[in-house]
């Protein structure tokens, strides 16, 4: 790294000339977001105009078999011209990293994007610039070609209005800890115990990339990677039993094609809802005796960042 580059990254922002190099480079980005959807009528269409809001220039999205209203709202969004381009797939199969690497393909070539994020409709990348041009600037200091982004996990209070809900796993239990509380650590405190485990990628279009297993990696030409500590991805994977149900049962056709080895967790939620047991499972891992377990120990604290700026903006 350039020495001068360096110390100006390191006193961001106190330092008035590195203040405007971030500006200069904030200036030159053109931030495209992907997305793979199925069946999002409920959060699609906050998540392009959250991210919208936070400085993202265009959406291109891949529509999988959609059965809800998902096109209907895409569509509209693309006519207000937020968003650009929109594949249907109509496959059985779910061929992640084959149509994200089509949607990354045409936004370099068509928009001119030179700044990605790939993402899914249940996850929110947050900004504490509240500009994710600004903060991509910032953290990647004009040398880095990849961020790593930290994702914290909602833990839902089973209410209809999930993006109000303010509990995330922000501080997860050490392995140490866990051990020290006989927490088992195999089954019931898997989303609970030790890093976060699903950090994403956000990554320049030059360099040949190709975003891997769910965007956590990528393979890029020389790559210099840097972890964003002004970004946060605020994941509402599990927003309540009825939408954990419904996104179980949309993996049922989708799982027969994965390989030994691969998306074992989704194969084991879908035996547990063919066996009727997929709503004990919900319970304990989400139900109030857990969550309350997880507050008392720091585990999970309230965090209103999202729901915030979205009322802020007339979002929700």
């Amino acid at each position: 790294m350039n020495l001068s580059k360096c110390i100006d990254f390191l006193n961001y922002p106190f330092s008035g000339q590195a203040r405007r190099r971030v500006r200069e480079r904030r200036k030159q980005i053109k931030l495209i977001m992907t997305l793979v959807v199925k069946n999002e009528e409920d959060i699609i269409e906050q998540n392009i105009r959250f991210h919208h809001a936070m400085g993202v220039d265009g959406f291109i999205v891949t529509a999988h078999n959609c059965t809800d209203k998902t096109n209907e709202i895409l569509e509209r969004l693309r006519d207000e011209g937020l968003v650009l381009h929109i594949f249907y797939e109509t496959t059985p199969d779910h061929k992640l990293n084959v149509w994200v690497a089509r949607m990354v393909e045409l936004a370099t070539r068509k928009y001119h994007a030179n700044w990605m994020i790939n993402a899914d409709a249940d996850e929110f990348y947050y900004s504490k610039s509240f500009n994710l041009k600004e903060s991509i600037a910032k953290s990647s200091a004009g040398v880095a070609n990849v961020l790593w982004v930290d994702s914290l996990f909602l833990f839902p209070d089973d209410r209809a209005d999930f993006l109000n809900c303010p509990y995330f796993v922000t501080n997860p239990f050490t392995k140490f800890k866990a051990q020290e509380l006989k927490i088992d650590t195999d089954t019931l405190f898997e989303d609970f115990i030790g890093s976060q485990g699903c950090t994403k990628v956000i990554h320049k279009t030059s360099g040949h990339p190709k975003p891997q297993k769910g965007n956590h990696t990528i393979i890029i030409d020389n790559p210099v990677v840097i972890e964003s500590a002004d970004i946060k991805l605020f994941h509402f994977h599990i927003q309540n039993y009825k939408k954990y149900e419904a996104k179980v049962k949309r993996w049922i056709e989708p799982v027969k094609y994965k390989p030994a080895g691969e998306g074992e967790h989704l194969k084991h939620m879908v035996a547990l809802y063919q066996n009727g047991k997929l709503r004990d499972e919900y319970d304990r891992k989400y139900g109030t005796e857990m969550r309350e377990f997880l507050i008392e120990n720091g585990v999970v604290t309230r965090d209103l960042s999202v729901s915030d700026f979205m009322r802020y903006q007339g979002i929700i």
